[in-house]
């Protein structure tokens, strides 16, 4: 990019843009067509909540944005803090957001070399607790959304899914996120939602003879009701006018239920820990430390990381042939452990090689994504071919870090 001009985008052609591990660029105002690399990700931010949300996943495809100058950005996830997993709340603490609402400040211990630290903020209390359902309603086909109130602005957001019963009675409502940073017990919404698209014919209803269309649907746009209309299809074959009467209303229906939030929780406590910046070229896991303020009682995080393999070096083996294919696993954190397969935010990807020699040594050709661990030895395999018998290849170095990606964006106009 041209410092004080334009990007130097060809709207002829598509423009690559080389990330290195964490770096991240913010698109000028226009319409683009932006085709990530396999470690970016396209982000959007959200100004509720103050925080960016993944709008793609990776590797994803080509995808289509519209840019006021700062609400997108394309950011390299490989080598960075992802998030932080709470080992233990502590006690004491000022409710509250940040460091300037609780006193405590958070710090990450720094990559090394080059690499950027990263940054992030504290919440303490404001939690959710179990919702009460206080009026179970009626006439539910399908589970409704169940949608909570925000907490201020940089907390972090409480989400619940519901389940209904063979009669169409709400009868559970699982908190799926507690949320961090309330300041007050929120507003449950149970919405309807349909069981099939809204434009069908209501049922029961009679098929008429010809044309017969594939029930119970119908292809969106392709419904014509009206004074003097003719039905659906052609003239020729259009399906008569009283068989489209009827239609489902335009939201389904249900009696009300109710569902309240019981009390705020884990006052004083630590609740939530965000990441702001994710840092660049971690090659460990990096200390997360606290200070200041009066959360005590020995609160600990756990920083979770999206790395890839940048080296692998092995130790021997024997009836291996060149060109063996080398993979591993996906690299999750175990559910005995604390956090979500691949820090609940990203979609992992296996590493994927090729051995050179039959001692081990191999090419990377695709160095995975998402990792959330240092990988041992014992998670990468040797897939042979059915004519080679069963043996082993050694590895005896991983290493774990961040690379550089080059994904590509191209102008383009909206009409």
């Amino acid at each position: 990019m041209r410092l004080g001009g334009p990007f130097p985008f060809n709207p002829a052609g598509p423009f690559p843009i080389a990330l290195g591990s964490g770096q991240y660029v913010y698109f000028p105002a226009g319409n683009y067509l932006v085709t990530p690399g396999r470690q970016s990700v396209l982000q959007w931010w959200d100004p509720i909540l103050s925080t960016w949300r993944n709008y793609s996943c990776v590797p994803g495809g080509s995808q289509a944005i519209s840019v006021d100058g700062y609400n997108y950005r394309l950011i390299n996830q490989s080598g960075v803090v992802q998030a932080a997993a709470i080992t233990n709340a502590g006690s004491g603490g000022v409710n509250g957001i940040g460091p300037t609402q609780t006193g405590t400040t958070v710090g990450f211990a720094a990559p090394g070399g080059n690499g950027q630290t990263a940054k992030g903020y504290v919440i303490i209390g404001g939690a959710l607790s179990a919702p009460t359902i206080t009026q179970a309603g009626s006439g539910f086909v399908v589970p409704p959304l169940i949608l909570i109130d925000p907490p201020p602005a940089g907390g972090i957001q409480a989400t619940a899914t519901s389940t209904i019963s063979a009669a169409g009675v709400l009868n559970g409502v699982t908190l799926l996120n507690v949320g961090a940073g309330y300041t007050s017990v929120p507003n449950f919404y149970v919405v309807p939602q349909f069981l099939d698209y809204p434009g069908q014919p209501a049922l029961p209803y009679t098929i008429p003879t010809l044309p017969t269309p594939v029930a119970p649907n119908f292809p969106p746009g392709q419904i014509a009701i009206g004074p003097g209309g003719g039905g659906l299809g052609s003239a020729a074959g259009a399906i008569p006018q009283q068989f489209m009467q009827g239609l489902q209303a335009a939201f389904p229906f249900s009696a009300g239920a109710l569902v309240t939030s019981g009390a705020l929780t884990g006052s004083g406590t630590l609740t939530g820990l965000v990441v702001t910046d994710f840092g660049s070229l971690y090659t460990a896991v990096p200390a997360i430390t606290f200070a200041g303020g009066t959360l005590a009682g020995g609160v600990a995080a756990t920083a979770l990381m999206s790395w890839v393999v940048t080296a692998i070096t092995g130790s021997g083996g024997v009836a291996y042939t060149v060109g063996e294919p080398v993979i591993s696993t996906l690299g999750e954190l175990t559910p005995t452990t604390t956090a979500f397969n691949n820090n609940n935010l990203l979609q992992g990807r296996e590493f994927h090689g090729v051995l050179t020699s039959t001692a081990g040594a191999l090419s990377i050709e695709d160095p995975g994504f998402g990792f959330q661990v240092v990988m041992l030895p014992a998670n990468f395999g040797v897939a042979q071919s059915s004519s080679i018998a069963t043996t082993t290849v050694t590895f005896s170095a991983i290493t774990m870090g961040g690379v550089t990606d080059t994904s590509v964006v191209q102008m383009f106009i909206n009409e």
